[in-house]
């Protein structure tokens, strides 16, 4: 739908949080005359705007007929009301490709999708061209894109709620690995995947991680498709990056360490080569990347002991990634968040594996995890104190090793903080990394992290 269309129609913003408040404001900042603009939304404690008209509660999708166009929050799951009126819903992304007249790259992945786009963003504008990054864990993407500007290229992190049912055309799709996230969203790991798979429909070029080709047999069902990661086109081996058989530079000509970023760096380079850009250009961009803020984020040693912010890791498998990077280093690991009918077995088994002798654990995914340690676990003893209530001493038998553990239970940070200051090693490691979203605790990951550092650098 053009902006243009919206001239004169009856609209509704479906969802009045991040994302409602934004098309909110864009559509108010328009030229544009309306018949009508409501909220929608299920909180009939909302607060809204007194410019507009609004239907909280229970009854908020039961009049949808009467809305000419319906701007849907991506995160909201289309449901039986929805479906029937798929034909007039809309959300912000769609309606940038709607709009958007530029090259877009289109990023998306279960984990380091907003490392590849910062990253593809960062050589682009070392490179000097006008470049924008927007969505996902960024601002909403009308607020961040003009249409009356001219970019030479905008890079949009998609999720998977934003890729549900998008309709588009671009430049250039990166699609990195998949494995099980928002199920309790998507409603079982097809669907996600499906949703995933949405990015590499309309692309000029389509940039794919060797592991998710191969699972989902997309050369089959693709042109124009470039791989990357491991054996394939644009990889890392024996120390270097290569292309095809070609050494290109150093693995160790980086910012940002551990090796599942080297696979991220290859996607990059894949569409720095795409675009036409000198090796040179991307070879010093790499070099100067930084971290991005919550992932795998060294926050610095305190009392000897390394702590590290990786709260951005909300699934098991990003988690167990965390944990081989840091593999024996890690003596203390925080662990829970909102319970998405994640298998933590895995997991479980990983820290066990590499002898974390102490763990924290949150609800609601806590709980979960707690009855896992206690199947796997010769006994444990109630340790509980006035400081540390819901604490247990563990011992685990693995092969011919006796481990002693000790796990906390507790949904205070400042809490959390206090006993990984206490119990863990020195010269070891505390990994806030939690295998679940924060929802059930916190806002978001990013208020979860901001909190560990900020206990992190009160208690030492």
């Amino acid at each position: 739908m053009q902006l243009a269309d919206l001239k004169d129609k009856n609209i509704a913003i479906l969802g009045y949080g991040l994302e409602g408040k934004s098309t909110l404001n864009f559509l108010m900042n328009q030229n544009l005359q309306f018949k009508n603009l409501t909220i929608l939304d299920v909180n009939q404690h909302l607060q809204t705007s007194s410019l507009v008209n609004s239907v909280t509660g229970a009854e908020y999708l039961d009049h949808l007929d009467q809305y000419d166009v319906v701007f849907k929050s991506a995160w909201i799951p289309t449901n039986t009301k929805l479906a029937s009126y798929n034909w007039k819903i809309l959300t912000q992304v769609q309606f940038f490709f709607d709009n958007y007249k530029g090259k877009v790259i289109g990023v998306t992945a279960t984990k380091g999708k907003s490392t590849i786009a910062s990253l593809i963003f960062h050589i682009l504008k070392d490179a000097w061209y006008r470049v924008k990054l927007v969505g996902n864990i960024w601002n909403p993407v009308l607020d961040e894109i003009d249409f009356s500007e001219e970019y030479d290229y905008a890079v949009l992190e998609l999720s998977s709620y934003m890729l549900d049912t998008l309709k588009k055309h671009n430049y250039i799709s990166v699609l990195g690995s998949i494995f099980p996230e928002h199920l309790d969203r998507h409603g079982s790991f097809s669907s996600y995947t499906k949703a995933k798979l949405n990015i590499l429909k309309g692309s000029e070029y389509n940039v794919i991680h060797r592991k998710t080709m191969y699972e989902f047999k997309l050369a089959e069902q693709y042109s124009n498709l470039v791989t990357y990661g491991s054996e394939w086109k644009y990889k890392w081996y024996y120390g270097f990056f290569m292309e095809d058989d070609k050494r290109l530079f150093s693995e160790n000509d980086r910012n940002i360490l551990w090796e599942h970023n080297l696979d991220n760096i290859c996607a990059a380079l894949a569409v720095g080569d795409i675009i036409g850009l000198s090796l040179k250009t991307v070879h010093d961009s790499i070099k100067s990347f930084k971290w991005l803020p919550h992932r795998m984020e060294h926050i610095g040693t305190y009392g000897w002991i390394e702590r590290v912010d990786d709260a951005i890791s909300t699934t098991p498998e990003s988690t167990i990634q965390a944990i081989k990077t840091f593999g024996k280093k890690i003596d203390t690991i925080f662990l829970w968040g909102t319970n998405r009918g994640y298998n933590f077995k895995e997991l479980i088994d990983c820290v066990l594996e590499y002898n974390i002798h102490n763990i924290v654990l949150f609800p609601e995914s806590g709980k979960q995890m707690l009855e896992l340690f206690k199947e796997r676990i010769e006994k444990y003893t109630d340790i509980s104190t006035s400081a540390f209530k819901q604490c247990i001493q563990v011992k685990h038998v693995h092969g011919n090793h006796v481990h002693d553990l000790k796990i906390l239970s507790t949904d205070a940070m400042d809490i959390a903080v206090k006993f990984a200051y206490m119990h863990t090693e020195r010269g070891k490691m505390c990994l806030l990394s939690t295998a679940s979203p924060s929802y059930s605790v916190w806002k978001n990951f990013e208020e979860k992290g901001d909190l560990f550092k900020h206990f992190v650098s009160v208690n030492g």
